[in-house]
Order: C-alpha cells, then structure tokens, then sequence
C-alpha cells in the first residue's frame, strides 16, 4: 500500500474518490466537508435542506464532483452526533469504507475525517487508526488482499497538520510492518530536507 501525505488541502489530491464525513448535529458544514460545499456552490448544503444528506450514523452517499475538485467522485459518510465521534467510533465505520471501496473497485483514494482539539480526536492517531482498521479488514477477507496492498490512499490536510499526520502514518507502518507493507510518500513540491519516501 502507497501512503501519501501532502500539503495541499483535499479538493487538490490527485485521487479517483474522495472519502469525507458529515455529522449530523454540526451546522453550517465545517472543516474539509464545509470546503468541499464550498467547492460545489453549496450543493451540500442544499442536500442537507433536502433531507437527501443526513449525516446519521454509517449513512453513504455518492456524489459526483462534477470537475469542481480533483477527485471524481466524493464518498460521504455519516459520523452521527459530534460528542459520540471517537477512535472507536472511527474503528466501526471502517469497515462500511473498506466494503464501499471494494465495491467501487476504485485504487486511489483521499481520506479526510475530522480531527484536531475541537473533536477530541488527534489527526496523527486517526490516521493510525484507520490504517489499523483497513489492515483489519484486510485479515477478516484475506481475498482482498491484492486489493488492499495496490491501493493509495492519500492524506491532504494542509501544512498545519502534515506533521501529525505523517507521524501517524509511520506509526501504524511499524505497528503493522508484519501484516501489510506501507510505503510512505511525499509529493515532491515538499522542500528536499524534509522530503522523504520509506
């Protein structure tokens, strides 16, 4: 498995699908999801509006990016309430992303769920818990696992959260080192000493 981590925010991420959240108690739309309204003129929000978008728990939805951000495709799933999300909640869902990527039998995605001190939840350590999670996945369906070890999967919070985030992923790579080969990317627009490939 490919890991990259940039700099850029997550409607530049050269990714097929573009994997986000949505809780159902936060309003207006925050973070990478309130971006990404942005980004489709409020498309979103009026979907919110419409009761076609809920952000209840596990809820999926497919939308087309319509050419507006990189990614062609834009995965958004249901966290429920903000004060229920946490690791474990995190670690539950994981699996409904795995089954959804089979399916859509896409092999480059952006992953970009909340984090930071107004979730209670460390962008380092969620990254480490999903790669945790998917590398679970990978165990229970040992078929997939072709699958799973071509994927590239990519992170692009911005600059602020580079650092927690490429700790994360380096932490799960020892974590799972026996279990699944993770090779660590950064894009080359990363000044050269700090720019790195494992």
């Amino acid at each position: 498995m490919d890991v990259i981590i940039s700099q850029e925010a997550v409607d530049l991420q050269e990714s097929d699908l573009l994997i986000t959240a949505l809780f159902k108690d936060e309003r207006p739309l925050r973070g990478s999801i309130g971006w990404i309204d942005w980004r489709l003129n409020g498309m979103l929000s009026r979907f919110l509006i419409e009761n076609k978008l809920t952000g209840e728990w596990r809820e999926r939805t497919l939308i087309p990016s319509q050419g507006r951000i990189y990614p062609r495709l834009i995965l958004i799933f249901g966290l429920g309430k903000v004060k229920e999300y946490s690791y474990l909640s995190v670690r539950e869902v994981v699996p409904f992303m795995a089954e959804t990527l089979k399916n859509l039998k896409t092999s480059h995605i952006c992953l970009s769920l909340p984090c930071g001190e107004e979730y209670n939840v460390d962008c380092g350590k969620l990254t480490e818990v999903l790669l945790e999670g998917l590398t679970d996945d990978l165990d229970q369906y040992p078929s997939d696992r072709e699958l799973m070890e071509n994927l590239t999967l990519s992170f692009g919070e911005g600059e602020e959260r580079f650092s927690e985030i490429f700790l994360g992923v380096q932490t799960a790579k020892s974590i799972l080192k026996d279990r699944l080969q993770i090779r660590i990317l950064t894009p080359s627009e990363i000044p050269l000493k700090t720019r790195q490939t494992f």
